[in-house]
């Protein structure tokens, strides 16, 4: 067992391959905006992740415990690193004439949310290196 299968390490991983699945969905629908009949797609990550959280005795607050001297701190007994997000198809009413139901400017929207959150999660992934760097050199 090692500080990497911790369960903070296994939500930034899940969540930076969440985001790099938001950003391909995404694209998909922006590419396929003029497309007859083409429903937008979407990703569900959060909820699979709360539940394994909830599951793995960590709790159901948003956020994640700190680290302390208990074994179970560490325990990878659910490895969110395996947590996985699923696309959904949104089947709601078509916003075009053609059938399609993709908003363009919903879509660029929700890729620069996803964009911010991405460089979000990369940057707390970053600030764990180093604080780990700083405790292993001094």
């Amino acid at each position: 067992m090692s500080l990497i299968d911790s369960a903070m390490w296994g939500s930034l991983q899940a969540s930076l391959n969440a985001g790099q699945l938001r950003q391909q969905v995404y694209s998909n629908n922006i590419a396929n905006a003029n497309t007859p009949g083409y429903k937008r797609e979407t990703v569900v990550f959060e909820p699979y992740l709360q539940a394994a959280l909830s599951a793995s005795g960590i709790g159901s607050s948003s956020q994640l415990p700190m680290l302390t001297n208990s074994s179970a701190d560490l325990s990878s007994s659910t490895n969110l690193a395996n947590v996985q997000p699923q696309v959904v198809t949104d089947s709601s009413n078509s916003t075009s004439s053609n059938g399609n139901n993709v908003n363009i400017d919903s879509e660029m929207s929700l890729l620069a949310e996803n964009q911010i959150q991405y460089g979000a999660v990369v940057q707390e992934i970053n600030n764990q290196f180093t604080t780990l760097r700083t405790a292993i050199t001094g």
